[in-house]
């Protein structure tokens, strides 16, 4: 069972909020949007598979993941909640709402579109897992290491999240070798039944992303006719992160 992690008592909820991270992220990625949430709303935040603490099995298909969180729903006894993805998550929102509408009521995906990505993050992938471990003394020499393969320093604080320590030296804790034998799954999507969500849905961008693009809002609309598209200025692919309280207002608006 996936790796997760409740803010508040889930006893008192009948559709609890939950949220997805995106590639080489964590739970811990939400804890600062959850702890606000979790004022007023019970939150359960979680690890995808081969991501955290969750299982390192085989197989990143959008399909699998899906399976993996109806699995989690059943055993935490949820008959539905409001979802919540980004990026790699948003994908795993948008096929487990697609193809099991029941358990999802409201849909909200950060950053990314219901479509195939160009292999963006081959060069990041290369450098994590060239990185030689039994070399590295300090998460420092990890860090000047890897600016040869990623140049901005807060992109490689958020990979180096992933970089853990034992008394054997450092690991990778995400299955880093199965995200790279699947990466070409991740970064595509597929719908081929044409399949429709027709409940309350919210799309967040950053206005400064790439990720979606003017033509792919056609897409989006016929893909989740309910959708509406929201774009916070200023922000990049991360826009929960670098517009903390501008993304938390439109999370809990929606939901």
């Amino acid at each position: 069972m996936l790796n997760y992690k409740i803010y508040g008592d889930l006893s008192e909820a009948t559709a609890p909020i939950i949220m997805l991270h995106g590639l080489l992220g964590s739970l811990d990625n939400w804890n600062g949007q959850a702890k606000k949430l979790s004022k007023t709303e019970v939150v359960i935040a979680v690890d995808l598979r081969n991501h955290g603490d969750s299982a390192h099995v085989k197989g990143m298909s959008y399909h699998e993941m899906a399976d993996d969180f109806i699995e989690l729903l059943d055993a935490l006894n949820i008959g539905s909640c409001r979802l919540m993805g980004h990026s790699m998550g948003g994908k795993v929102a948008m096929t487990l709402a697609l193809n099991s509408p029941s358990r999802v009521d409201r849909l909200c995906i950060v950053d990314i579109a219901p479509k195939a990505y160009k292999l963006r993050h081959q060069k990041i992938l290369h450098g994590m897992i060239s990185l030689p471990l039994t070399e590295m003394q300090t998460r420092k020499d990890a860090d000047a290491w890897l600016a040869d393969w990623i140049s901005t320093p807060a992109e490689r604080g958020f990979l180096l999240k992933n970089l853990k320590r034992n008394e054997s030296g450092f690991y990778w804790q995400c299955n880093l070798a199965e995200i790279v034998k699947n990466y070409l799954k991740i970064s595509g999507f597929s719908n081929p039944n044409n399949r429709q969500f027709i409940k309350p849905t919210l799309f967040i961008r950053g206005g400064l992303s790439d990720y979606i693009q003017p033509e792919d809002i056609e897409r989006i609309q016929d893909t989740f006719p309910e959708a509406s598209v929201e774009t916070l200025d200023g922000c990049g692919h991360l826009p929960h992160v670098e517009n903390v309280n501008g993304f938390y207002q439109l999370l809990r608006d929606f939901m």
